[in-house]
């Protein structure tokens, strides 16, 4: 093959999930990535692993594949972004998913005691409540799922967990959504800028938190963060900053919020699966869950970063080479899951899904996130059985860098 033809065919696999085709639908594209070794993306500069089996090797390796780079730093933005981040005084360090060990296990060790058994049990009397209180609140017989029901949901768990007041949700919200833009390279940079000269207000807003955690310690996950669990010391201040408005904040609920709406998508477009949730919920929900979660990883994938030269699926990478894991396509690999595009709420090896990760930097909130979406559904469905995708409807996906996600989810009863 000559360098022409080359070029021509990595154009052609490049991957840029904020455009079309990639936005709608990412599938089709990493069913043709399986087909070949790992390439490099132009777009995002990094290889794309998308071969369940190689995707296993990097997150089990990870002397070889370090997490360093697992998210973007928001300080790596282009410098008239960096300047608004300095001028107000935004701080920055390095998250738990891009620690290494042995450095992870205390950042790790202390962020999981947020996420307990006990946590998730005790948040479960809000969770119905909230979920009732929503339902109630739907006008005439038509709904969207996203705006109405899954966001405010979501929003009100994940601000208990962290200890936000319920009253600053919006706010806290309007922050969040800075955060991810200034970690989506794709971004326009005026649109970073603008976020980066809201994070003055947002830095202040979390150290007040901060101080008050200091001096009257609650059951929420700043009090940890500051105080200690499990047996490691409390965190500095700066940590605290970056765990809770990254980690905490915007992975607590992107992914929680599109794992409900493409739980419910899937239920509602499959007559079966919904004649067998709704004789059968308790056994129903579960299974319908994990198929979900498999079928739209609500997470599109982290970085790694090559420490030595490797080889990886036929791939020669060089020290110091980025790669992005990812997990949507590994969790339709025909070689892992057979008929990977069929709905199958029996499938044997459904948990084998790499949706909230694996391995060292599995994601701690799982537990947390599978409530929510059990809850969630257990009640809408109780309270609407009639519920059923409104005339016309047809699904569409938020343009985002790192989550896959419905822009809408219109129903009717």
């Amino acid at each position: 093959m000559t360098t022409t033809e080359s070029s021509v065919e990595d154009a052609a696999f490049d991957f840029n999930p904020m455009v079309s085709p990639h936005r709608e639908d990412p599938h089709l594209f990493y069913r043709a990535a399986r087909e070949r070794p790992p390439a490099l993306s132009a777009t995002l500069g990094a290889y794309m692993v998308t071969r369940y089996e190689d995707l296993l090797t990097v997150i089990d390796d990870p002397d070889t594949y370090s997490s360093k780079a697992a998210l973007p730093m928001i300080y790596d933005n282009p410098p008239e972004v960096v300047d608004e981040l300095r001028r107000g005084g935004v701080p920055e360090t390095t998250m738990v998913v891009n620690e290494d060990e042995p450095e992870h296990e205390r950042f790790r060790r202390v962020f999981d005691a947020g996420f307990t058994g006990a946590r998730v049990r005790a948040m479960l009397p809000t969770m119905r409540a909230r979920a009732d209180e929503l339902i109630d609140g739907f006008d005439g017989d038509r709904a969207d799922l996203v705006a109405g029901y899954a966001i405010p949901f979501v929003q009100t768990v994940i601000s208990a967990i962290i200890g936000f007041p319920a009253e600053d949700t919006a706010r806290v919200q309007g922050w969040t959504d800075d955060v991810n833009t200034l970690w989506n390279p794709l971004a326009p940079v005026a649109d970073r800028v603008a976020s980066a000269s809201r994070m003055a207000e947002y830095t202040r807003y979390l150290q007040a938190l901060v101080d008050d955690r200091r001096a009257h310690p609650r059951e929420d996950l700043l009090s940890d963060l500051v105080h200690g669990a499990n047996g490691f010391p409390g965190l500095p201040d700066e940590y605290v900053h970056n765990i809770v408005r990254g980690a905490a904040r915007v992975a607590g609920f992107d992914t929680t919020r599109d794992a409900i709406t493409a739980t419910v998508l899937l239920i509602l477009q499959n007559d079966d699966v919904r004649e067998r949730l709704l004789a059968d919920p308790v056994k129903t929900i579960p299974k319908a869950t994990e198929e979900a979660l498999r079928r739209d990883a609500p997470h599109r994938g982290l970085f790694r970063i090559t420490t030595r030269d490797t080889e990886l699926g036929g791939t020669a990478l060089p020290a110091g080479s980025p790669l992005l894991l990812l997990f949507g396509s590994g969790n339709r690999d025909e070689a892992r899951f057979p008929r990977p595009d069929h709905v199958d709420l029996d499938r044997p090896n459904v948990r084998d899904h790499l949706a909230f990760g694996r391995g060292l930097h599995v994601c701690p909130g799982a537990p947390m996130a599978r409530a929510e979406i059990r809850v969630a559904l257990e009640t809408l469905f109780h309270r609407l059985p009639g519920v059923r995708l409104a005339d016309g409807f047809e699904p569409t996906y938020i343009a985002s860098f790192f989550f896959r996600g419905l822009e809408s989810l219109q129903v009717s009863w």
